[in-house]
């Protein structure tokens, strides 16, 4: 994704959120809906149906697929409103003067940061087959557009097909991440962003 089509693409978010917010009633259903997912999956229940949302939230099943089509729609709205905290791409790095590893870091820790606050809500996610899909899909697309946001700034010619090579970069962290929040890893929170950052190709992280 270039930078102009982020842009075009957070202004479309932007609309869409305007409208929603237009209608207080309806955000408020909706927020109710997240609430009942936090409750339900810290509860570590072992699956979600539509069922037990509108029961914890409230509201009919009407109002559920007014707001969502599927537990699907609902887990990636819902995964991507928590990952909204930490911003979806990292071009938002260049208005603080950053490239290369520094900005690298801050990405990365962003995100760490953000999964240890809300670890209890992202262990349950592991465990669900619905939001484990959508939990992965916002974790290899915030880190592939942080890579993205990387090319842009070292302005290097050397990669030849940047979105390819950022979804393959992404790939890679999403499983290391994975495998540290399973245990899998003895290494601390820090040292899990010195090592998504170091392996990270010497040519990208080092651009000035």
């Amino acid at each position: 994704m270039t930078r102009t089509e982020y842009v075009r693409e957070s202004v479309v978010r932007g609309t869409i959120s305007a409208v929603r917010a237009s209608d207080p009633r309806a955000e408020r259903t909706r927020q109710a809906i997240f609430t009942a997912v936090r409750t339900l999956m810290t509860q570590r229940v072992a699956s979600v149906s539509v069922s037990d949302i509108v029961r914890t939230a409230s509201i009919s099943r009407s109002s559920f697929y007014a707001h969502f089509s599927s537990l699907d729609d609902l887990a990636t709205g819902f995964l991507r409103e928590q990952f909204a905290e930490i911003g979806v791409s990292g071009f938002d790095l260049l208005s603080d003067d950053l490239s290369g590893a520094p900005a690298a870091r801050v990405g990365y820790q962003r995100l760490i940061s953000h999964i240890v606050e809300h670890y209890p809500l992202y262990s349950s996610v592991l465990d669900l087959p619905i939001t484990r899909t959508a939990y992965d899909d916002e974790i290899e697309a915030y880190s592939r557009r942080l890579v993205e946001s990387l090319v842009v700034l070292s302005g290097t010619p050397r990669v030849v097909h940047p979105e390819s090579f950022a979804t393959y970069v992404a790939g890679g962290a999403l499983t290391l991440i994975s495998a540290w929040m399973r245990g899998q890893l003895d290494v601390t929170d820090d040292e899990i962003v010195d090592q998504l950052v170091e392996f990270l190709p010497e040519w990208l992280v080092d651009a000035a």
